[in-house]
């Protein structure tokens, strides 16, 4: 089963799932701005990351788990907490002072940019090699969960953020934001060193709790938001 349509087809799935949540009209321009704003995130996440990592004199080919436990979650956790830091500051400075909508789909358009580009880095690196990127149907049908849930964290957080800035609790939410996103990313981390699958399980799980509470909290004053025209009639 070849993989890389499924990180596209979670994507595009979280999408639907926030169509079917009433937000039918589609916002270009906030979508648009959050493509940009994976791309800022990224900019100034990737270079911190692996400076850091050279830094503790890991070499880009270096097997990190074989310094040891302690010393691999160590780097798990720098590394999801940057990623969470970096990530959620700069949805923070585009959606504050913004409507819940556009936290929407800011994090909407963030979370489908990451999705094709993960996919477009796993078509290059199956090109790179001359030979398709096959796994398991199992493992393809995990990759496509994976990525709704976390389009649809991506949705939470930048909403959440609007919301909390506009509430007058900004700068606290931000920093729950960033220890939950750390959370997440550093089970991330930790299952791509290791391939531990209870560790794979786990952030899944963790990060459909995260995006249920997220979305339950966000979802319904964004549709109080929506001019009587767009509102879903049940």
């Amino acid at each position: 089963m070849y993989l890389l349509p499924f990180p596209v087809l979670g994507a595009l799935l979280a999408w639907a799932t926030l169509y079917f949540l009433g937000f039918e009209r589609q916002r270009w321009g906030e979508f648009l701005l959050g493509l940009a704003a994976f791309f800022m995130a990224m900019i100034v996440q990737n270079p911190v990351q692996q400076l850091s990592l050279f830094g503790m004199g890991i070499t880009p080919n270096e097997d990190v788990v074989a310094r040891g436990l302690a010393f691999t979650v160590g780097v798990s956790l720098w590394l999801g907490l940057v990623a969470g830091t970096v990530q959620e500051g700069v949805k923070y400075l585009l959606v504050k002072g913004k409507d819940i909508g556009t936290g929407l789909f800011l994090g909407l358009g963030f979370g489908v940019t990451e999705a094709f580009v993960i996919a477009g880095a796993a078509l290059a690196g199956s090109m790179a090699v001359g030979t398709p990127l096959e796994v398991p149907l199992i493992s393809a049908l995990l990759s496509m969960v994976e990525r709704y849930l976390v389009v649809l964290f991506h949705v939470g957080t930048a909403a959440y953020l609007a919301h909390a800035y506009a509430e007058g609790y900004g700068r606290e939410a931000l920093i729950a934001v960033i220890g939950l996103h750390a959370v997440v990313d550093s089970l991330a981390a930790y299952y791509h060193l290791t391939k531990s699958e209870p560790t794979m399980y786990a952030t899944e799980l963790i990060t459909a709790l995260a995006a249920l509470w997220l979305l339950r909290r966000v979802v319904p004053k964004a549709r109080a938001e929506l001019p009587r025209e767009e509102e879903v009639l049940w």
